[in-house]
Order: structure tokens, then sequence, then C-alpha cells
């Protein structure tokens, strides 16, 4: 069962382990199966094993259709070269910035003014998914939340969370209005 459409420009936010960029994956595998191309930048690449499990089906040649780019060093000159490169390449369809934030603290101003930029230039009909870790809400408000959500959420972006509420395969995906029970298995996410 395919995943829920969750947006044009989505900021996926969870704790370490639960998924994210699992997720993600699979929206590129979904998005290369349709002929389309797929823009990663990370300052790693997703693990090897989970990368083949998610991508296994689809045909060696489909591989040419996912960018992988480098977001270390300077954050705003490599989102500017996603941008570049997302006019470049014929059909992007998906931009993916995993981890755009720092696992710990605030994410710096500059982070966040590459961010808008990058939205501003990429094509409307792209989809734009960052990734960040989710910390506790120490006012008790809320159960997590996302970094920089507000300064985001002004730019367009709807704020999701995958959230591990059992000590096994089951997830939540939810944002604000709208709630997802998944499966985690070898091969991605299914709707339960």
């Amino acid at each position: 069962m395919a995943l829920p459409e969750i947006g044009k420009r989505v900021h996926l936010s969870s704790t370490p382990k639960t998924g994210r960029t699992t997720f993600c994956l699979q929206q590129a595998r979904e998005h290369i199966s349709a002929g389309r191309r797929v823009i990663w930048g990370s300052e790693e690449m997703p693990d090897n094993v989970r990368f083949s499990q998610i991508f296994s089906e689809l045909d060696i040649s489909a591989a040419s259709r996912f960018h992988a780019m480098n977001t270390g060093g300077e954050f705003s000159r490599a989102l500017k070269e996603i941008s570049r490169a997302s006019e470049l390449l014929p059909g992007v369809s998906l931009v993916v910035i995993d981890d755009w934030a720092p696992v710990q603290g605030r994410p710096p101003k500059g982070r966040i003014s590459a961010v808008k930029r990058l939205n501003e230039e990429i094509d409307d009909d792209c989809i734009l998914l960052l990734t960040s870790s989710a910390y506790s809400d120490a006012s008790g408000a809320e159960e997590l939340k996302a970094k920089a959500s507000k300064q985001l959420e002004s730019l367009g972006f709807t704020t999701w969370f995958i959230k591990r509420e059992h000590d096994d395969s089951r997830r939540t995906l939810s944002s604000s209005d709208i709630q997802y029970q998944l499966q985690l298995e070898e091969s991605g996410f299914k709707t339960v």
C-alpha cells in the first residue's frame, strides 16, 4: 500500500531511529519508479543496507535518477548547488534535505535562510522534504517539537512527526490534524 501524501513543502521530524530517513528513501523510490528524478542532500549517505532493501525492486538503470549531494561544509552553498541541479536536471520531482538542522541546539540563522532560498528557487511542483531530529517539549504542552517549526511554517512547510509509541515496528505519522498508523518492514513503511 502506498504511503500517504503529505504535501509539497514538508518538515518531517522524529526522535533518532524512528524511521524518518527510511520514510524519505521510500518517497524517493516512489518518484523514481514513476520515471522522475530525486535529489538527496545530506552530510552522510543513508545506510547502505537500508538503501538496498528499499531500492531492491528497482531496475539498476533507475539508480541514475537518484542524485546524492553532500550538504557538509558550507550549508548555504550546498543548497545553492542543489537548487541549480534541480533546474538543470530534467524531471526532478523530489528534493530531500536529510538532517537539515544540527541534532543539538537551534539551527543557525544561515541554515534557515538557505532553506528559505531553496524553497523560493525550486519549482513549485517539486516536493521539498526536510528532516530533522525532534526534541522533547520542556513545557509539557506537546510531546515532541520540531526545530524551527514556526519559521518553516511561515515559509509554507507543514510539520509532520514520526513517533514510536511501542517497542515494535509500529509508528504513527502525524501532523497537527491528521494521523496515520504505519508498520515498518524491511522494504519500508506500510499503512495499517
